[in-house]
């Protein structure tokens, strides 16, 4: 995991790092909501899951850019959940702690995916 790290810390600027900051502490809120929402505990689990597949993909690649793939496979189809299943439930309400929160992690998955498509794209096609 070291190895991983260095690799985080040698192409990450101040901006990529706050945002890596910012997805840590949107999924970590997810354990306030586990004990009353299902959704919180994909979410938890998805991120976990997405670490480690993620820390497989750059043990066997050693490219971190490669490490993408993990999100698009956990997090597109949790995304697609979040949307479909909790949103569009009908006791979903956006304005509730719950709300917010699901909405700020669509958010930043959304944001997140279109990096890591890019990411993923770029270097399968062997540029950076």
């Amino acid at each position: 995991m070291e190895e991983m790290t260095q690799a985080i810390d040698a192409i990450s600027s101040p901006a990529v790092q706050m945002w890596m900051n910012w997805m840590l502490a949107i999924f970590a809120i997810s354990l306030v909501f586990v004990w009353k929402h299902v959704g919180a505990r994909y979410a938890l689990g998805a991120f976990i899951l997405s670490y480690l597949l993620g820390y497989v993909i750059f043990t066997f690649t050693s490219e971190l850019h490669l490490t993408g793939i993990a999100h698009i496979v956990l997090w597109l189809p949790l995304a697609v959940y979040l949307f479909k299943t909790v949103v569009k439930s009908e006791g979903f309400k956006l304005l509730s702690p719950y709300g917010v929160w699901v909405a700020l992690l669509l958010l930043t998955i959304v944001i997140s995916l279109a990096f890591d498509f890019r990411d993923v794209a770029v270097t399968l096609m062997g540029r950076q």
